[in-house]
């Protein structure tokens, strides 16, 4: 009896450190997430902001979700941001998504390229940024399918840094034009 209560006690010590070391060890492979782990937070400008929300969305999907290839592909586009590299919002043809969603995420990354083309990107460099990241998460959970609050979340995330875009663009829109056109 004694030996069973010390082999229980055993394993019950061994099995967080070696589920610990399973995660350690699986996490190896992902050469991207571990760097944007103990990344720092710095900058103001739109790739900083950019960096910031894939490193966001890197880290939940690895240690919440455990998604290591999507997690992977967002500390990718971390790190390219932080290098200064121009990342684009997701290419839907990457993507296996459903027919009937395909409308809604065109809809919304040409929103988006239209914003870029608007000097979103300088003007509001931290709402674009989240409505990149927002699109690209949502675009990520479309095609997973089956978890609809996190759609949600993401949908409403990009949704939302798109209005608050709209407004600062048509802010500096009106400005111009009372420049141009001032009143007689």
């Amino acid at each position: 009896m004694r030996r069973s209560m010390a082999a229980l006690a055993l394993i019950a010590f061994l099995t967080p450190l070696t589920a610990e070391t399973a995660r350690a060890e699986v996490f190896q492979f992902y050469d991207g997430v571990a760097a944007v782990r103990g990344q720092a937070d710095e900058g103001e400008g739109f790739a900083q902001n950019l960096a910031r929300e894939y490193r966001r969305l890197a880290l939940y999907e690895a240690d919440a979700m455990a998604d290591w290839i999507d997690a992977e592909r967002f500390a990718d586009k971390t790190l390219a941001s932080v290098r200064g590299e121009t990342v684009s919002p997701e290419r839907l043809e990457d993507w296996k998504l459903a027919e009937p969603l395909l409308p809604a995420l065109r809809s919304a990354r040409e929103r988006l390229l239209r914003a870029f083309d608007r000097d979103s990107r300088i003007l509001a460099p931290h709402a674009t940024a989240r409505a990149q990241a927002q699109f690209d998460c949502w675009v990520e959970q479309a095609e997973e399918g089956h978890q609809r609050t996190h759609i949600a979340a993401c949908r409403e995330g990009f949704l939302d840094a798109m209005l608050e875009i709209d407004a600062v663009v048509a802010a500096r829109d009106l400005d111009r034009i009372k420049r141009d056109y001032p009143a007689k």
